[in-house]
């Protein structure tokens, strides 16, 4: 298994999660069915396998973290950028379906295909492309409420 996509892996479910206890645990139980999905150590995965196991891990892990959880800021342990506000992403989630949360995380920061995630979440690109747009469209709704308004 390749070091990129065990930090996929991870990033998808500290992004996903916001939790980094239920994130670590379902990302070490992806990693190892990702290796036991490996016919060797030359084959990797394919990025739909890859999709498919997240999404049954996200299933799996989501349950451990209630619906109106208060909202949580990064540990020590996590390394981001100075400048990163990740209130605003920890605010959409909130409110958004896992769906499209999922779908947000594999195409705009892991850069997975619409087909791929269409062949991973077992459904149309038509329907990936419409979660994509609405994650985005509620996305840029929560960012525009927590900009300050100016006036001139």
């Amino acid at each position: 298994m390749k070091r990129d996509q065990v930090r996929e892996i991870g990033l998808f479910f500290l992004l996903g999660f916001m939790d980094e206890k239920v994130a670590l645990a379902a990302a070490s139980r992806c990693v190892a069915k990702v290796k036991a999905a490996q016919d060797s150590a030359a084959n990797q995965v394919s990025t739909v396998e890859l999709v498919k196991i997240c999404r049954d891990a996200w299933k799996t892990f989501r349950k451990q973290i209630p619906r109106n959880q208060p909202l949580t800021t990064p540990t020590d342990s996590w390394v981001l950028p100075s400048d990163l506000d990740i209130t605003i992403w920890a605010r959409y989630q909130k409110d958004a379906a896992d769906e499209d949360v999922m779908a947000l995380l594999f195409s705009l920061v892991l850069g997975v295909s619409d087909q791929d995630l269409a062949d991973g979440f077992q459904t149309s690109v038509g329907t990936i492309r419409y979660r994509l747009g609405k994650g985005v469209r509620q996305l840029g709704l929560v960012v525009r409420a927590q900009r300050p308004v100016v006036t001139t």
